[in-house]
Order: structure tokens, then sequence, then C-alpha cells
């Protein structure tokens, strides 16, 4: 019982120490964030100008009911697609 009382204040000192932590990287965000706030909401890269091939997929089976296009066909058709530009 002693070792789980030992352990519990260990986790609780520990908990502690990580929402510190917490606290110190929310109040850098925030300042990153009022320093650039056009790039404030931006993590990771910019897909914006991606597109989605399953929603490609969906619209082209709105506009022709009996495609027999495939998921894996409109990814084949996008990775051409990003060749073509490189």
């Amino acid at each position: 019982m002693e070792e789980w009382d030992k352990e519990l204040d260990d986790l609780h000192v520990k908990n502690g120490d990580l929402n510190l932590r917490n606290q110190d990287l929310e109040c850098e965000l925030a300042k990153l964030a009022a320093i650039n706030p056009k790039k404030s909401g931006a993590i990771g890269p910019d897909l914006s100008n991606k597109v989605d091939a399953a929603e490609l997929l969906n619209q082209l089976k709105a506009r022709r009911k009996r495609s027999r296009v495939e998921l894996g066909d409109v990814e084949m058709i996008l990775e051409m697609l990003a060749e073509a530009d490189s």
C-alpha cells in the first residue's frame, strides 16, 4: 500500500509538471500567433491547394451516375498531374 501511495504522489508531481509545461507552450503559441496572425492557424504543410481524391470521385459520380471510375483511379490521375507539374 505504501508503494502505491508513493507512486500516486509521483504521478501527481509529474501531472503538475506537465500542466506547467502545457501552460508555457500555450503562452508561447499565443505570443507567436500575435506576432504573425496570418499563419497562426497553419500547422504543418499548406494543403489549401491540394485536391482530395475522394471528393473528386464523389463529384464525378454525382455528374456521371454510371461511371466505373474508382478511388484508386482518381488517385493515380492526381499523381500523374502532380508529376507533370514537377
